[in-house]
């Protein structure tokens, strides 16, 4: 146990550097309702540690976790106050577990292409993001393995993977596509599903292949295991750290927000980490 949580504060060291707001995307080879609960588990722990936290919706997909709860959410979107059709602050919406909430879009096409509404939405995004000290993004790649947003691409990029053959190898190739397109860079693994002792196999397996085959370099950001009241917590509207505080995964979500706080005092910054 020991080691293990050693190595996941180590990960995160390497990961994370010291500016006042950290941002993290999050790019899944989960099914999306299992990422979504590890997404809105970890932003409601944050939360309930004290920290300042915005949960973005960058899919462009109703499998997103900005519909989580589609019923409490509001219906306008970042790209929508990009094109000046609202108000920055009427697409952020507060939840009751304690942070808030943004979607980019509803659809990937209303994205436009154009430079000049890319800058818009970056700049609607830091606006909407201003008052948060921790962003985590549901993220997705387009059709040309990117971003639609700089932050995206600009920050902490964590894969997460469950205990399945099809998780591990769509993890690979969201690898060997972002390595691609942005060449050689660190990213975090997440392993959601498992025990202590698979994830750290699948870890270690995923971080051989990926530095034997692709020269990159992954770090461990922890594990969240298989637990069904996540999604009892989630049919009640609430966190599974507020439902069912002893359950497992309560203790592992609690786990790796009190990792998130305690790096973020310190540590490397990415980049160097990635060119060493």
């Amino acid at each position: 146990m020991d080691k293990f949580q050693f190595d996941q504060a180590e990960g995160l060291r390497r990961l994370l550097g010291e500016p006042r707001q950290r941002i993290y995307t999050f790019l899944s080879a989960l099914p999306h309702r299992s990422k979504n609960h590890v997404l809105f588990n970890l932003a409601a722990s944050l939360s309930r540690s004290g920290s300042a936290v915005m949960l973005f919706d960058g899919t462009c997909s109703r499998e997103g976790v900005g519909y989580y709860q589609p019923q409490e959410y509001v219906s306008a979107t970042l790209a929508q106050a990009a094109r000046n059709e609202y108000a920055v602050d009427d697409v952020i919406y507060h939840v009751q577990q304690g942070f808030d909430v943004v979607r980019m879009a509803d659809s990937a096409g209303e994205i436009e292409k154009r430079e000049s509404f890319r800058g818009r939405l970056d700049f609607s995004f830091e606006s909407a993001t201003v008052q948060a000290d921790v962003v985590l993004i549901d993220a997705a790649l387009d059709r040309e393995n990117g971003f639609s947003l700089t932050a995206m691409e600009s920050n902490a990029l964590i894969l997460l993977v469950e205990d399945t053959e099809k998780s591990i190898k769509d993890a690979y190739m969201l690898i060997k596509r972002l390595a691609g397109r942005f060449g050689r860079m660190p990213f975090g693994v997440l392993v959601s599903g498992g025990g202590e002792s698979r994830s750290q196999v699948i870890f270690r397996n995923m971080a051989q292949t990926a530095a034997h085959y692709l020269g990159i370099q992954l770090y461990s950001v922890g594990y969240v295991p298989k637990d069904d009241h996540m999604a009892r917590a989630a049919s009640l509207g609430r966190s599974v750290i507020d439902a069912f505080p002893m359950a497992l995964s309560s203790f592992a979500f609690r786990r790796i927000a009190g990792t998130f706080s305690d790096i973020a005092a310190g540590g490397h910054n990415v980049y160097e980490m990635a060119g060493a």
